[in-house]
C-alpha cells in the first residue's frame, strides 16, 4: 500500500507517520473493472472504502431511474455512512473506469480507533468535516431542486399553516409599453 498516496485522503492528511502506516497495514485492496458496481444501494454495507485510483459514481434511485449523487476520484472515500450507523447501502457505486480501491471492514476500522483514540479521534474529527460539507451540498440541491421542480417556484405550504396563495403582484396603473419611444 502506498502511504504516500493515503497521505492525500482528507481524513487521513492529520495523521502521523506512524499513525498512518498503522492504519494502512489494515487496508486490503482491490482492483474494479469499468462499469462494474462495487455497491447496491439497499443491500448490507460492510467496508470503508478509499479510493486510490480511477472515478467512481454514486447513484441513488429515484422515481425507477438511477440518479447521479457525485462522484469521486483518487481521495475520495465511501461507506462512511455504516461505520457509524450500521444498515444497508444508501446509494449504489460504480466504477467508471478502472478503479483501484483500498478498503477495510468496519470491524477492524473500530477496533483500530479504540486502541488508537489519538489518531481514531483525528480520523472521525476530518470525517466528521467531509460528511458535513457533503450533507451541505446534498441540502444546497435539494432546494435547488425544490424551487425548480414546482410550478410557480414557490415553497410548499410550512406544516400546520394554513394554505395561502400569496397575492397577485399589482397590475400597473399605466399601460406598459414594450418598445422605448424613438
Amino acid at each position: 500500500m502506498d502511504v504516500d498516496l493515503l497521505r492525500n485522503v482528507s481524513i487521513l492528511r492529520k495523521l502521523s507517520d506512524e499513525e498512518l502506516r498503522a492504519f494502512c497495514a489494515l487496508l486490503l485492496e482491490r482492483e474494479v473493472k469499468p462499469k462494474e458496481r462495487i455497491i447496491e444501494e439497499g443491500t448490507p454495507v460492510k467496508n470503508f472504502s478509499i479510493v486510490m485510483e480511477g472515478v467512481v459514481h454514486i447513484r441513488r434511485m429515484a422515481n425507477k431511474r438511477e440518479m447521479l449523487l457525485g462522484r469521486l476520484g483518487p481521495g475520495g472515500f465511501f461507506g462512511e455512512i455504516n461505520l457509524f450507523d450500521p444498515g444497508v447501502a444508501t446509494a449504489s457505486i460504480y466504477a467508471m473506469k478502472t478503479t483501484r480501491l483500498a478498503y477495510v471492514d468496519y470491524e477492524a476500522f473500530h477496533k483500530f480507533m479504540e486502541s488508537n483514540a489519538a489518531a481514531g479521534y483525528k480520523i472521525v474529527s476530518s470525517m466528521m468535516t467531509e460528511m458535513a460539507r457533503r450533507l451541505r451540498q446534498t441540502s444546497a440541491r435539494l432546494v435547488n431542486t425544490a424551487y425548480w421542480s414546482s410550478a410557480e417556484g414557490a415553497l410548499p405550504p410550512r406544516a400546520g399553516a394554513p394554505n395561502e396563495v400569496p397575492p397577485a403582484p399589482e397590475e400597473p396603473s399605466e399601460p406598459v409599453n414594450p418598445r422605448p419611444p424613438l
